[in-house]
């Protein structure tokens, strides 16, 4: 009997795809995974990119929020007494972050509560690229805050830096007579913005660094794939500094011009250089080429990992040029 071409259609509909047919399937779905992909990938990570630059100028903005409240006043490094730790710079920006319910929470704590302080993820202060910690259910910290140089020690083999004692204006003796006095303190204070607070410590404000080496020439804030938890009272973890025993000065500690840079090998302490969670106190991210960075005049910029490194430190110092630090011209990096 002959079979009609209905009864041909529907005895091929019965029998379903063959084997052929559905390795060509999945070839041809393999095959625009693969083109596509990287598009959807190339698309969002000018998205990332760009959230994580909006929270740094967030965090800048919130400082300049904060200082209008304290007199032009930047918040403490770690404010309190040293044998309190009471609280770092983020805690103090909770308020102005919208988390001052968050704020309320630590300041009713005892210092013993708040050491298991179970803090809660932050959202703005993460980077989306930075994978490890953006939307984890814990403290994560991508930004870390200038803290200027300082005496720290860095292992040959692995980079890890170490502090050496605490760190404030009252831990350099620049002239090498003995005793740090007030003008040490200041030529301290000269290369970074937060400091641990100190009975004679004076205050970095917006006015100093405007009236010093310009706000626009000042970093305030910048990305660190290596930072510790958002409530750390570690200096290692919230900030990011230069190791004073990576810098070579023109001229002897006992001058004018003490802090006239002559060349700088930063090793763990340069742009995109530290590797070690928690003891790379330096500028880092998962941007292809560019670090996002907090300006003092309130602007967030990406600069180039490639930035020269002595260009990099002038731009640590809020009062550099009063000690010999050469000038950066506009558009010098």
């Amino acid at each position: 009997m002959l079979r009609t071409p209905c009864q041909t259609t529907a005895s091929r509909a019965t029998r379903g795809l063959t084997l052929i047919e559905v390795v060509v399937t999945i070839l041809v779905l393999v095959t625009l995974f693969t083109l596509l992909t990287p598009r959807v990938y190339i698309a969002r990570t000018p998205a990332r990119r760009a959230e994580c630059q909006n929270n740094i100028k967030q965090l800048t903005t919130a400082l300049w929020n904060y200082a209008s409240r304290q007199n032009g006043g930047l918040p403490w490094l770690i404010s309190g007494k040293p044998s309190q730790h009471d609280r770092n710079w983020v805690i103090d920006l909770l308020p102005d972050l919208d988390q001052a319910a968050v704020r309320r929470a630590w300041d009713d704590m005892t210092p013993q509560q708040r050491g298991s302080f179970n803090s809660p993820h932050l959202r703005d202060l993460t980077c989306p690229e930075d994978s490890q910690k953006f939307g984890n259910n814990a403290a994560e910290l991508s930004y870390v805050a200038n803290a200027g140089y300082g005496l720290f020690t860095d292992d040959s083999r692995t980079g890890a830096v170490t502090e050496l004692g605490t760190h404030s204006p009252g831990n350099f003796d620049w002239d090498g007579d003995g005793s740090v006095t007030s003008v040490d303190e200041r030529i301290t204070v000269a290369t970074g913005v937060f400091w641990r607070q100190h009975s004679t410590t004076f205050r970095v404000s917006l006015d100093f660094i405007g009236n010093g080496d310009g706000q626009s020439n000042t970093i305030m804030l910048t990305e660190n794939l290596n930072a510790g938890k958002w409530n750390s009272l570690e200096l290692l973890d919230i900030a990011f500094v230069a190791g004073i025993g990576r810098l070579r000065f023109r001229q002897s500690p006992n001058s004018k011009a003490v802090l006239g840079l002559k060349s700088a090998d930063l090793g763990p302490f340069g742009v995109q250089a530290g590797l070690v969670p928690g003891r790379s106190p330096s500028p880092s991210s998962n941007h292809d080429g560019v670090v996002n960075m907090g300006f003092a005049d309130g602007s967030a910029r990406q600069i180039s990992t490639k930035i020269d490194a002595l260009i990099y430190l002038r731009l640590m110092t809020p009062d550099g040029q009063r000690f010999g630090e050469a000038m950066i011209a506009n558009g010098g990096y």
